[in-house]
C-alpha cells in the first residue's frame, strides 16, 4: 500500500516538476535572448556609402562618435539617433534585472517597447544621408545592417519567451494590455508629432496671419501663408457631403434593415459593400471624367464660367464616398434595436413608418452618429480623390469655382516644399486639421453620450 501510495504522489507531482523545468527553461531562453539582444548593438547596424567610401558602424559608435569625412567635413549623427539607442539599451538592461526579479510579465512588455523603439533608429538613416549631400560628397546612400536586424529579432524572442514564462492567463491579459497601450500610444506619439512639427511655424508666422489669413504664396519673394480660404473649403466641403450623405445612407439603411425583401437586401448590402471596396483614386478619376463635365454644362447653363472642377464636385464627390460607412454602421445599429421596443410601438397602434422614426432611429441614435463620425473622418481626410475634382486654387469657395481643402493643400505641395518655413506651414495644416477632426469626435462623441444618458432615464 506504501509503494502504491509513493506512486501515486509521484504521478501527481510530475505535472508541478515538468512545469517548473519548462518555467526555468523558458526563463533562461528570455535571458540569453535579451543578452544576445544587447550583444547586437556591438555588431554593425548601419552601412553607408560616402563618395568612394563605405562605412560600417555599429551601435555603440552611433552612442559615442560622429564620422569625419576629411579633415573639413564632419558628419553628426543626429541626437534622436542616439535617444533612440539610449532607451533601447536601458529598455534591455531594465528587462533583464526584471527577469532576475521574476517580474517576467512586466519584462515582456519592456522588450517589446525595445523592438518597437529600436524600429526608429532606421528613420534616421534619411537624415545622415541628407546630411551628406548638402556637404556635397557624392554619392551617398545607406541602410540597416544585421546588427540591427539581429537586436529587433532577440527583443521580440525575448518577449515571446518572458510571456510563455508567465502563463497563458497572464500572457493573455499582458498582450491585450500592451495592444490598448499601443493604440492610445500610437494617438499619443502623432499628436505630439503633429505638434512639435506645426507649433513652430504657427508661432513665426502668427496664429492671426496664419488662421485668418486670405493669401497662400509660400514661393514668393514676400511669402503668405494664410490658410482661412482652406479651412473654408474644407468645412463647407465637409459639410456638404454629410448633408447628402447622411440622409441618403440613413434612408438606405432604414431600408435594407426594415424594409426591403431578404433578397433584394442581399444584393444591396453587396453593392454597398462594393463600393466601400473602391480605391480614392477610383472616385476621384471618375469624378475627373463624368462628374466634372457634367457639372461644366450645369454651370455654364446657369450662366457660371466654370471648368466644373471645384466645390460642387468636391461636395458630390465625397458624399457618395461616405455613404458605405454611414449605411454599415446605421444599419448594424438599427438591427441592434430591441424587437420589444417594436412590438411595443405596433401595439399601441403606430404604423410602420412611424415606429422606424419615433421608436427605432431615436434608440439607435448612438450607433447612427458613431457613423456620422466616421464619415466626417472620411470626408474630411478624404485628398486623391479630392485633387482631381478640386481644381486647387487657394480662392473663397463658391459653387462652382476651383478650391484648394487643406488635405489637398498639403500633398500638392509637400513634394517640392523646400525645408524651412513652407514645409513647416504644410506641418502646420496638417495641424489645424489634425484639431479640427479632434473637436468634431469630442463634440460628436459628447452628443452622442448625452443621448445615452438622455434614454437612461
Amino acid at each position: 500500500m506504501t509503494k502504491n501510495k509513493l506512486q501515486k504522489s509521484a504521478l501527481t507531482c510530475t505535472p508541478d516538476r515538468t512545469t517548473a523545468v519548462r518555467r526555468k527553461g523558458l526563463k533562461i531562453a528570455a535571458t540569453v535572448s535579451s543578452l544576445l539582444a544587447f550583444a547586437a548593438l556591438f555588431l554593425p547596424n548601419i552601412t553607408l556609402l560616402l563618395g568612394e567610401y563605405s562605412v560600417r558602424i555599429s551601435g555603440v559608435l552611433l552612442l559615442f562618435a560622429n564620422i569625419r569625412f576629411d579633415e573639413s567635413r564632419l558628419i553628426v549623427i543626429p541626437v534622436g539617433m542616439r535617444i533612440v539607442l539610449i532607451i533601447s539599451v536601458m529598455l534591455i538592461l531594465a528587462g533583464i534585472v526584471l527577469l532576475i526579479k521574476k517580474k517576467e510579465l512586466i519584462a515582456a512588455g519592456i522588450f517589446f517597447v525595445a523592438f518597437l523603439v529600436g524600429t526608429i533608429e532606421s528613420v534616421f538613416v534619411s537624415e545622415l544621408l541628407k546630411d551628406a549631400s548638402q556637404m556635397n560628397i557624392t554619392p551617398v546612400g545607406g541602410s540597416m545592417q544585421f546588427g540591427w536586424m539581429l537586436f529587433l529579432l532577440f527583443a521580440v524572442l525575448a518577449s515571446v519567451f518572458s510571456l510563455a514564462v508567465s502563463g497563458l492567463e497572464k500572457s493573455a491579459e499582458m498582450v491585450f494590455r500592451l495592444a490598448a497601450t499601443i493604440s492610445v500610444g500610437a494617438v499619443g506619439v502623432l499628436m505630439i508629432y503633429m505638434f512639435v512639427s506645426g507649433v513652430p511655424a504657427i508661432a513665426e508666422i502668427g496664429i492671426p496671419d496664419f488662421v485668418f489669413g486670405s493669401k497662400w504664396l509660400p514661393t514668393a519673394e514676400d511669402p503668405q501663408f494664410g490658410i482661412l480660404y482652406m479651412i473654408l473649403a474644407s468645412l463647407i466641403g465637409c459639410t456638404g457631403a454629410i448633408l447628402i450623405g447622411v440622409p441618403i445612407g440613413l434612408m438606405t439603411a432604414v431600408f435594407l434593415s426594415e424594409i426591403a425583401p431578404p433578397k433584394i437586401a442581399s444584393v444591396l448590402r453587396l453593392s454597398v459593400e462594393l463600393l466601400a471596396g473602391i480605391p480614392s483614386v477610383i472616385y476621384g478619376f471618375w469624378g475627373m471624367k463624368v462628374l466634372v463635365p457634367a457639372l461644366r454644362v450645369f454651370a455654364v447653363r446657369l450662366g457660371y464660367n466654370s471648368t466644373g472642377s471645384g466645390l460642387a464636385a468636391v461636395i458630390l464627390i465625397l458624399g457618395i464616398m461616405i455613404l458605405p460607412t454611414i449605411i454599415r454602421v446605421a444599419e448594424t445599429s438599427l438591427k441592434s434595436v430591441p424587437v420589444a421596443y417594436t412590438e411595443a410601438a405596433l401595439a399601441l397602434g403606430n404604423t410602420k413608418i412611424s415606429t422606424i422614426f419615433s421608436v427605432q432611429i431615436p434608440a439607435a441614435r448612438s450607433g447612427i452618429l458613431a457613423g456620422v463620425i466616421l464619415g466626417v473622418g472620411r470626408a474630411i481626410g478624404e485628398t486623391m480623390a479630392v485633387i482631381m475634382v478640386a481644381g486647387n486654387i487657394v480662392q473663397f469657395p463658391g459653387l462652382f469655382s476651383s478650391i484648394r481643402p487643406m488635405t489637398a493643400g498639403i500633398a500638392f505641395e509637400m513634394g517640392y516644399a523646400e525645408v524651412g518655413l513652407h514645409r513647416q506651414a504644410l506641418f502646420a495644416i496638417g495641424l489645424v486639421l489634425f484639431i479640427f477632426i479632434m473637436l468634431v469626435n469630442i463634440t460628436f462623441s459628447y452628443i452622442s453620450g448625452k443621448g445615452v444618458r438622455a434614454d437612461a432615464k
